[in-house]
């Protein structure tokens, strides 16, 4: 089948056959509980940075295992469900999806803190990975559907700032809460009875999630119903890989480094603060929460607005163009903040340098609604969530560690390893999207 033919057979599925009726406020009213999904998803996955040293003496465990519990533990099973949850996008109702997705995630993420050991603590944070799997491909899916596509950038962005902001109310709220207990060798927890303070923080953020979840049933579910035209091939999986296969392959290695780069930041930035300058969990917790929210989120937003203004002006690849900009004018910043001698000056420029840098995850969401047709953006998207769940969040932290426990050799390196590990990522994904652009000029044809 050539070029065209695929095209053809595609076309019936694409938005130019029947564009849903945009109503603003049902839409972003969904976005609104998709944002909160996402902040409490993030707060979850990301509040064990901040407990990286009470965990590891607690539990006599190295970088390498801290590593592997930050990001393989929970990028293993968020990578493996993520296919067959963006299959079931695509065919069930994304409200029920989603419901599921919150209540496992947040069981899991509570029962994280009644863990002993480093195998029962992988194994909830496997779930917690399980849970998260329904987010993206849902989100994606549903905003896709209530935004034209000249307007979907900005409610990407929105969509995407829950991911800094959850990060920031992890460090924010995990600080605070191990500051309350500072000192104390246990905290009597309701029930539950005598626990660590990192468990009572991890029992305390993980269960709220349980009631957040039911907010999934006031999601807008406006699925199209888009039929094929008779003088046309009927559309298939294959014909859209067939066409689009080499596009989707390099996006998702470009975009899925920028998580890898997100999730080592995250991972390790809080250690790196308590190693180098002495900063305690509770100074941590809201100095560096402030600069992750404010920075990333500004970020965010401006990116998906940035996304619709560049195509607005005529450039189909701005999905493409706005992120590949955002990581080459980031990438001095991110990896010389490192070597500061101060931690403001080091949080300033991360916090400059994040700002950019989280340009690219509104282009990201947009790439995937531009790539796939409605019938098929569960399932992209979910193959997104394979690429960035094994290479962002499972190898991103775990590299990081692996430099300064086997090249270093002192953990008081781990600055150095970050900046080491930042310097080769983010310029690699400036140069993939700068190759995907030629490839994405047809998709508004």
């Amino acid at each position: 089948m050539s070029g065209i033919d695929r095209r053809a057979a595609l076309k019936p599925l694409d938005e130019a056959d029947a564009e849903p009726r945009y109503s603003p406020l049902a839409a972003w009213c969904t976005v609104a509980i998709l944002l909160l999904f996402s902040l409490i998803a993030v707060l979850d996955r990301q509040i064990i940075a901040l407990l990286v040293e009470p965990i590891k003496k607690d539990l006599s465990l190295s970088d390498t295992e801290l590593g592997l519990l930050q990001g393989f533990a929970f990028a293993l099973f968020y990578s493996l469900a993520g296919v067959p949850i963006g299959w079931a996008v695509d065919r069930y109702s994304r409200r029920i999806i989603a419901y599921l997705g919150v209540t496992v995630w947040s069981l899991s993420a509570a029962a994280c803190g009644l863990a002993g050991g480093f195998w029962p603590l992988f194994a909830c944070r496997t779930m917690v990975g399980v849970g998260e799997a329904s987010v993206t491909p849902t989100a994606v899916s549903l905003i896709g559907d209530l935004f034209p596509r000249e307007k979907v950038g900005a409610p990407m962005g929105v969509y995407a700032a829950g991911f800094y902001v959850g990060s920031g109310l992890a460090l924010a709220i995990g600080g605070f809460v191990v500051g309350l207990f500072a000192g104390q060798d246990s905290v009597n927890f309701p029930i539950i009875g005598p626990v660590a303070p990192w468990q009572a923080v991890l029992l305390t953020t993980g269960a709220p999630g349980i009631l957040i979840a039911l907010l999934a049933f006031f999601l807008k579910d406006a699925r199209k119903a888009i039929v094929a035209r008779a003088d046309r091939p009927a559309p298939s999986m294959s014909a859209l890989l067939a066409d689009r296969g080499r596009l989707i392959a390099i996006t998702y290695v470009g975009f899925a480094l920028a998580a890898f780069v997100a999730y080592a930041i995250g991972a390790w930035t809080p250690a790196f603060l308590w190693r180098k300058f002495g900063l305690l969990p509770q100074e941590i917790g809201w100095t560096w929460g402030i600069v992750v929210s404010v920075s990333g989120a500004a970020g965010a937003l401006l990116g998906g607005f940035a996304v619709d203004r560049v195509h607005r002006m005529g450039r189909h690849d701005a999905n493409l163009i706005v992120p590949a900009i955002a990581a080459l004018i980031s990438w001095p910043l991110l990896t010389t903040a490192y070597f500061l001698p101060s931690p403001f000056a080091v949080l300033l420029t991360l916090g400059l340098g994040m700002g950019v840098f989280s340009m690219i995850a509104a282009g990201s969401y947009a790439t995937w609604r531009q790539i796939a047709p409605p019938q098929f953006r569960g399932q992209i998207t979910a193959g997104f969530t394979v690429a960035s769940g094994l290479l962002g969040a499972g190898m991103g932290p775990v590299s990081v560690a692996l430099v300064t426990d086997y090249v270093f050799g002192d953990e008081a390196m781990v600055g150095v390893s970050l900046a080491i590990v930042l310097s080769i990522a983010i310029p690699a994904i400036a140069i993939l999207l700068a190759t995907a652009r030629p490839l994405a000029k047809h998709l508004d044809d």
